[in-house]
């Protein structure tokens, strides 16, 4: 009996060395994207998400992250908000991610206050205002060119250009185009500048009505996704030959200047591009080049994504080891906030209090022949 005993408890002995010796695969850190991946504006959620893979592979190679490796799940919204919602509570309640970086606008908004309840923290990387600032819950960042610097830039140019009086025809798909109308008709208001603003829902293809009535403006800025292409095809067939603005979503979308059939070409619009003599920018770029056989087509969803990304490797998730969700999400918050001049693709990067990032520089540019040419700023 003593000696089946003693067998017993050396085979139990060995199973447990045997165990401790065996090394268990650590837990994936996991991130999570959402964007439009198919639809009228894909290429936007397409060069982010590809951006982030950049990143994630980048760090994987060199260790991960607290010798764990970064799992990415990517979800397609197709930029429609109830899709958002969809793809945020597979993200979260299926595939156990707790980061989220975000590029449609409406369905920030629509997420914003639940992921604060699971302790999810979420990062729009394509849009940053004062709407996100103010009114949404303090898990929500956003490290991406500033909506009112897209809208100030064209702006100033309009009343530089001594116009009096711009037409704006935009898009109400979501709350973006409409805020960049308004915030045009606000910076030009003091120089006594008249906006008359023209909208249309999505699908639209016929513009005719809308444009004949901006036809005796100075100026007419476009504001809208692939199908504004067509507004400024129509606009030349019919004759009205005024300057026309943009922000870069609009310019430098291939879809947007195809269905423009080279309208487009000559258009001003404000535009984000990493300065010259940006080398990890020029790192970025040869990275996304080797792994997806080109460069970004729009660089305001590559770029602000690939920092988005980076930031939260090396700056953010690191050292986190809360024991609950919500103490998780304090340490990420408080990491965020403590983020001074970061070295980013976009520019030198500093979180704000409020939760939007400042050093990414918006400047004028003209299209030439097709191609973002800097004209000042």
């Amino acid at each position: 009996m003593n000696k089946t005993i003693t067998v017993m408890v050396m085979f139990l002995i060995g199973i447990m060395v045997l165990s401790g010796c065996t090394q268990q695969p650590e837990e994936t850190i996991k991130i999570g994207y959402i964007g439009p991946l198919t639809g009228d504006v894909a290429v936007l959620g397409i060069d982010a998400s590809n951006a982030i893979k950049v990143a994630v592979e980048e760090v994987n190679a060199q260790g991960g992250i607290d010798g764990r490796q970064v799992e990415l799940f990517i979800e397609d919204d197709q930029y429609s908000t109830p899709k958002t919602l969809s793809a945020y509570n597979k993200l979260v309640h299926t595939n156990g991610v707790e980061t989220i970086i975000v590029s449609t606008y409406g369905g920030l908004f629509a997420i914003a206050e639940k992921a604060e309840t699971d302790g999810v923290l979420v990062i729009d990387s394509l849009d940053c205002d004062q709407d996100i600032a103010n009114n949404l819950p303090d898990n929500t960042f956003c490290i991406a060119k500033e909506t009112k610097d897209l809208a100030d830039v064209i702006a100033d140019y309009a009343v530089a250009q001594g116009y009096q009086n711009v037409g704006i025809i935009h898009s109400t798909v979501d709350k973006f185009m409409p805020s960049v109308a308004e915030m045009f008709k606000q910076r030009v208001a003091p120089s006594g500048v008249t906006v008359n603003i023209e909208s249309y829902t999505q699908g639209t293809t016929d513009f005719k009505t809308q444009l004949t009535k901006l036809e005796d403006n100075d100026a007419i800025v476009y504001l809208g996704y692939d199908e504004i292409g067509i507004a400024i095809k129509q606009a030349q067939e019919i004759g009205i030959d005024k300057p026309a603005l943009t922000i870069p979503s609009v310019a430098t979308t291939p879809t947007v200047q195809e269905a423009s059939q080279g309208a487009i070409d000559g258009i001003y619009f404000s535009f984000y591009a990493p300065l010259e003599d940006n080398q990890n920018a020029k790192d970025f770029y040869s990275a996304f080049n080797d792994m997806h056989g080109r460069t970004p087509y729009v660089f305001v969803a590559s770029d602000h994504a690939y920092d988005a990304a980076t930031i939260l490797m090396d700056e953010v998730l690191p050292g986190v080891d809360g024991k609950t969700k919500a103490e998780r999400l304090e340490q990420k918050k408080q990491a965020l906030y403590a983020v001074k001049n970061y070295p980013g693709v976009s520019g030198t990067l500093s979180m704000q209090a409020d939760g939007r990032i400042s050093g990414i520089l918006i400047r004028l540019y003209q299209l030439q022949d097709m191609a973002p040419t800097y004209v000042s700023g």
